[in-house]
């Protein structure tokens, strides 16, 4: 039984995840889902070739051409968000090129648009909502001869050309997954910036509890969480078996559960001075008790989900905290020594020109060491859709999904220009500049074709 587990690919590096999806030019994150899957198909006796098109910068003809001599009896493809057009493309082409296979997607969009989904790619299935146990399931019961079994969490188009229903499958117990398989993917070809290599990403927990009104979450707000001894356990075993010093946990909040984390850390901590990671988190769920933690296991950095500095943008996002009693934790993490790079996000259509001159004023106020900002966008099944119903432009495809009554100028653009631009941040991430040579001058035309063409093209969101 051969499975093709395939990261489509596209004119630029993006990134690919159930949450979302981007061009981040200095970020290339494995495809940890899709490695998730490989460990699944693995473990169900097939043979598997996870083919990362983005990472290896393979052309559509080059990555069809290698899934043809491959001769996969199952394809999978992950779906981005704002590249769904393609995508829907891609697996189109991949169904036609192996018509033996039986060909299907998951993600986000084809989660909450199954029908749709098939019926554009001409594809036969989805694996609706956490894909692991239905893929692993599938190989059995096609390796056993059923070919087109009825498993939970798959919808499948019918022999009569009708297209199934699927319920939203969430697992329970992460602990029950295998590890993802780390010796499906070459480490060297992924990293975030000022971090080496070999490189490579975990996920401690699926869902988030917040109730974030624009977010897509990992499979949804149900939260579940990977003991810490599971967690250590596939730390470890990367460490020990490819030799892997850097890291990132992609939890949508690695610090949700702080007693957790502690344990987390202790367990990390064993493995030495070695290794350097980062995390997410949000600016209520961590302090410097937390960072201290974090640091002394071998975290270099923590990405803030600080949103706006100004409430009422937060109150609208329902972000959950207030600013000022939030101030004192981010003060104590800048001072714990970790680097701070703090998201934000602008164009809300309640944000007004002073609301966003008071995130700049913030980021600038808490020295940051990065910043990543994005526009908000009213993403389909979010509380922000439903709000902002009549004042949003979407079509699946092709895909657009954006606001139609605001007007921000492109503040994204605008708040990288007044923040990395100053005298005093590039005097003060000299020297680590002067460290880094190629990643400055990686940065510095990122930055400047950045610039260029948010200017020429207000509109454009690919260049995060």
């Amino acid at each position: 039984m051969r499975i093709l587990l395939i990261n489509p690919p596209y004119r630029s590096k993006i990134v690919r995840r159930y949450v979302c999806s981007y061009n981040a030019p200095n970020f290339l994150f494995p495809p940890l889902e899709l490695m998730y899957l490989s460990a699944q198909g693995k473990a169900a006796g097939g043979e598997v070739l996870l083919l990362d098109a983005i990472a290896e910068g393979l052309t559509a003809e080059e990555a069809l051409r290698r899934a043809r001599e491959f001769r996969p009896d199952i394809a999978v493809t992950i779906m981005a968000i704002e590249y769904f057009d393609n995508d829907v493309g891609f697996l189109g082409a991949l169904k036609r090129e192996v018509p033996g296979a039986l060909a299907g997607s998951f993600g986000y969009l084809p989660s909450n648009f199954t029908a749709e989904t098939i019926e554009a790619s001409g594809s036969d299935f989805v694996l609706v909502g956490e894909p692991d146990l239905a893929l692993g399931e599938l190989v059995r019961r096609v390796a056993a001869g059923e070919e087109r079994p009825d498993i939970a969490g798959i919808a499948w188009r019918r022999e009569d050309g009708s297209i199934g229903t699927a319920e939203y499958q969430r697992i329970e117990s992460l602990d029950g997954l295998p590890y993802a398989d780390q010796s499906a993917i070459d480490h060297s070809l992924y990293g975030e910036p000022f971090f080496g290599h070999p490189y490579t990403t975990f996920q401690s927990a699926r869902g988030c509890p917040f109730p974030c009104v624009y977010c897509v979450r990992t499979f949804g707000r149900k939260l579940a969480l990977a003991s810490a001894e599971h967690v250590v356990g596939e730390v470890t075993d990367a460490v020990e078996r490819f030799g892997i010093r850097y890291f990132r946990f992609m939890d949508d909040t690695f610090t949700v559960s702080r007693k957790r984390v502690f344990e987390i850390c202790d367990g990390l901590s064993a493995l030495g001075r070695d290794i350097n990671w980062s995390c997410l988190t949000r600016p209520n769920t961590i302090d410097g008790e937390v960072a201290e933690a974090l640091r002394a296991a071998g975290c270099r950095r923590v990405y803030v989900g600080i949103e706006s500095g100004s409430q009422k943008v937060v109150d609208y996002l329902k972000r959950g905290y207030d600013l000022e009693n939030i101030m004192g934790n981010l003060e104590e993490v800048r001072r714990s020594g970790l680097e701070m790079v703090g998201w934000f996000i602008v164009g809300a259509p309640a944000e007004s020109r002073e609301d966003f001159e008071a995130s700049l004023a913030l980021a600038r106020r808490l020295k940051l060491e990065f910043i990543a900002v994005s526009t908000l966008a009213p993403y389909p099944e979010t509380e922000l859709f439903e709000l902002e119903r009549d004042n949003i432009d979407f079509s699946l495809l092709p895909y657009r999904c954006s606001f139609t009554h605001v007007d921000d100028g492109n503040r994204e653009a605008e708040f990288y220009r007044r923040y990395y631009l100053r005298p005093g941040y590039i005097i003060g991430k000299a020297g680590k500049l002067a460290r880094h040579p190629g990643e400055l001058a990686r940065s510095g035309r990122e930055f400047i074709r950045y610039a260029i063409a948010s200017r020429r093209d207000p509109n454009r969101k690919d260049l995060l």
